[in-house]
């Protein structure tokens, strides 16, 4: 039920973004919801769903927007294993961890994104433009990953186990 949740989330993330951070008042801001999804799912559910989950919602992505096949499951992909890789390091996973590893994450999706365009000839955008977007993206990012924290944390945060011990010692007079 929670993988259905959270695909779902994923989904709304990207119909977001695609349509109504592409009107022109709210151009100004192009959050990555997917991305800032993806980082919260990899922390709080661990690090096989985010990839699977990455990779599939960036094939969508790629067939219904991108340039061509593959850039945003493997850029999306890549992310989702690098912040399991940065939570599975710490002991405490708490506001700042997720704040900094999603702030990280969007300056190296943004920068594996626009190398690849590069690469393939698709863009024609300096290396000023594609850092001040980055910056701006990191900073956009960063702010969404502060919004959403408490709400992802309430649906997938799994619930401490009690020793046995201890639920029936709380029972008995």
């Amino acid at each position: 039920m929670k993988a259905a949740i959270a695909f779902a989330s994923l989904w709304v993330g990207l119909i977001l973004q695609a349509t109504l951070f592409e009107i022109p008042p709210m151009n100004a801001i192009h959050p990555d919801f997917v991305l800032v999804i993806l980082v919260l799912l990899a922390l709080f559910r661990g690090p096989n769903l985010a990839m699977i989950f990455g990779i599939a919602i960036g094939l969508i992505q790629d067939v219904c927007y991108g340039p061509f096949i593959g850039l945003n499951a493997f850029a999306y992909g890549l992310a989702a294993y690098i912040a399991a890789a940065v939570f599975s390091q710490f002991m405490q996973k708490n506001l700042a961890i997720a704040f900094l590893t999603t702030m990280g994450l969007s300056f190296v999706h943004s920068w594996l994104t626009y190398g690849f365009m590069r690469l393939f000839e698709l863009t024609s955008d300096s290396i000023q433009f594609a850092l001040s977007a980055s910056l701006q993206g990191m900073i956009v990012n960063g702010v969404l990953a502060l919004a959403l924290y408490p709400l992802y944390r309430s649906w997938f945060n799994r619930p401490r186990r009690r020793r046995y011990d201890s639920l029936h010692s709380a029972d008995s007079p």
